[in-house]
């Protein structure tokens, strides 16, 4: 096998892209870039639908079942903890939230505040505007190098 062969499957391993068409058709309907989209679900869940966190998070976006639930009346649809493991529904909620934060917070502050809550993000831009968290930070970087990825990816 030739070594471009070799680094084009390991690229499709390491950084897949599952359920594109619910990630495009949410991300033009709610404002959202894909590349962002899908570098929240590989750095949340690495594309696993049945993922759930010692926390509580749920499905591909890891959405917590409360902030799920407010989403679902947000958008005027049906709620159940168990539809959070179905993808085109996690996702659906995921990007809306993702398009909810973009319009609060200015930019990773969307990301923190889908990580560590938009009552922690508003603390901290009410002081200097750092991010406390190291798993945050962490977070934020993490999806900025998956966005490449899948900009790449997706030509996007």
């Amino acid at each position: 096998m030739c070594l471009i062969c070799f680094a084009a499957i390991a690229f499709d391993l390491l950084f897949p892209i599952r359920y594109y068409a619910a990630v495009k058709e949410n991300c033009d309907r709610y404002g959202v870039e894909p590349s962002v989209a899908l570098a929240v679900i590989w750095t949340e869940s690495k594309f696993r639908s049945d993922a759930e966190s010692s926390a509580g998070a749920c499905g591909l976006m890891q959405l917590m079942p409360t902030t799920a639930q407010w989403l679902s009346y947000e958008l005027d649809i049906e709620y159940g903890k168990e539809k959070l493991f179905e993808p085109e529904y996690n996702i659906r909620l995921g990007i809306y939230y993702l398009s909810y934060l973009k319009e609060k917070f200015d930019g990773d502050y969307a990301l923190a505040a889908y990580n560590a809550g938009e009552g922690n993000v508003e603390k901290w831009l009410q002081t200097n505007g750092e991010i406390r968290f190291s798993e945050t930070r962490d977070y934020i970087n993490k999806v900025n190098m998956a966005k490449k990825i899948y900009r790449l990816r997706i030509g996007a």
